[in-house]
């Protein structure tokens, strides 16, 4: 083998998947066409922008500690995958006004986020409509989402039906406290010993909590971006 044909499989080896993964995508977000809503088959005029609050701060959070190694927040297209199908993942069955919102995500879903987390594995659940889920597991509990979620951030496998989780602690997001502390923003729990432990949670903590509830991609897109099956 020449040195040029060497340098040349190099070029191809590293660039093409550069290209292909990089730089076409970047280039198709970067100049998303603006899809507009058909009266006859939406109900409704004007032009689709996706309508989620953006919390960046919780975004950073959720990234920098790694949370897209093991969830989605990708909903594929039905001749993908059974996403849709999956209980309350791709949005409710029936929201509160009897509608069912389920669909799959599109392009303008990530328009207005700086990153895109659409993970790269799917160990736990996909989590683009995850603020339902939260709520609705919050509620049954008689806890609120927040004490919630910063529960499940503590000790992941310390509620019934989820001693199986995978899902690592994340203590660094909180700050360790007095177990007799009176204060509402005090987590209190057991660990396996029985010992009874506090925390406190950081603004870390508190703006990636804010973000997950955020996650409510359930919102209707023009007939002609969606695959979901007619009824």
């Amino acid at each position: 083998m020449t040195f040029q044909k060497f340098i040349l499989g190099l070029v191809v080896a590293f660039g093409l998947p550069w290209l292909l993964l990089i730089v076409i995508p970047f280039g198709k977000m970067s100049n998303l066409e603006a899809v507009s809503f058909d009266e006859d088959e939406d109900g409704r005029v004007g032009v689709y922008s996706s309508d989620q609050q953006h919390y960046q701060f919780g975004s950073a959070v959720y990234g920098a500690n790694g949370c897209y190694v093991c969830h989605t927040q990708l909903i594929r297209p039905t001749y993908a995958g059974s996403d849709m199908w999956r209980d309350n993942w791709a949005g409710q069955n029936k929201d509160a006004d009897d509608q069912d919102t389920r669909r799959e995500s599109v392009p303008q879903d990530y328009a207005k986020e700086t990153f895109a987390h659409i993970g790269i594995n799917r160990v736990g659940q996909d989590l683009s409509s995850v603020g339902y889920r939260l709520e609705k597991e919050a509620a049954s509990l008689g806890l609120s989402p927040e004490a919630f979620i910063y529960r499940r951030l503590l000790a992941p496998r310390d509620f019934v039906g989820k001693h199986w989780s995978t899902c690592p602690s994340q203590p660094q997001l909180f700050k360790k406290a007095s177990p007799f502390a009176k204060s509402q923003n005090v987590v209190t729990f057991e660990n396996a010993e029985g010992e009874l432990q506090a925390y406190v949670p950081k603004k870390e903590a508190k703006a990636l909590t804010r973000y997950l509830l955020s996650l409510k991609k359930d919102n209707q897109v023009p007939a002609s971006m969606s695959y979901k099956p007619a009824k």
